[in-house]
């Protein structure tokens, strides 16, 4: 592999505090495949029982008309297709630009999780992370207007200090099931309101008590 590939494989949540030497060796040769805009990666009934890593590009995943997430080089798809015995895939995976994908096989990920106490933990979590941002879809889907949902997803996710971190305003506005030109007006509202304060990626609940 490239250096490129190890340095995107290295920054991988599965790969995640690995030496860079040892998973080199740890890993097969691969089987990167290349995927043009617009193309169908996996879909409910055409998949692999395989772990995708993406090295290149950005993958939009969707689920009828609702749009779950976006990925980008060095998230992880396929989960779901492992270690199951289901015909039909849970979600539809498309190229939003020219991607490049390393899969790895049931048997590569099963060889990995019993060979590496930290690729086994980094998927355990990765499962555990996966079962919390579904939650969270579900209960931002049922709350109601743009408002509603934005409220309840950072009361829902805010840590001791009132703090959000999101990975991009992108995925957050996925995750709540607007757009984001909604997702920036309901922030920009709350805002001011001096109900929360936006620096970057980090959300401040000020007045959590009035979100409720």
């Amino acid at each position: 592999m490239t250096e490129t590939t190890l340095d995107i494989l290295g920054g991988a949540f599965l790969f995640r505090g690995l030496d860079r030497d040892v998973l080199a060796a740890m890993l097969p040769d691969g089987d990167i495949r290349r995927y043009a805009r617009g193309q169908v990666i996996y879909s409910p009934e055409s998949f692999r029982r395989e772990l995708g890593v993406i090295l290149r590009g950005r993958v939009l995943v969707t689920k009828g008309a609702l749009t779950v997430s976006e990925l980008a080089p060095g998230d992880i798809f396929g989960a779901a297709a492992l270690f199951t015995d289901e015909e039909r895939y849970v979600s539809t995976l498309t190229a939003r630009a020219v991607c490049e994908i390393l899969f790895l096989s049931q048997a590569d990920i099963s060889r990995l999780i019993d060979t590496s106490p930290v690729i086994r933990e980094n998927y355990i979590r990765y499962l555990a992370q996966r079962i919390r941002f579904l939650s969270a879809k579900v209960d931002a889907l049922s709350s109601g207007t743009g408002e509603r949902k934005l409220s309840a997803y950072l009361l829902r996710h805010a840590d001791s200090k009132g703090r959000v971190t999101v990975r991009s305003m992108t995925e957050l506005a996925s995750i709540l099931g607007i757009g984001r030109a909604t997702l920036y007006r309901e922030l920009e509202k709350l805002s001011d309101a001096s109900l929360v304060a936006r620096e970057g990626k980090t959300i401040t609940l000020l007045k959590p008590e009035l979100l409720k």
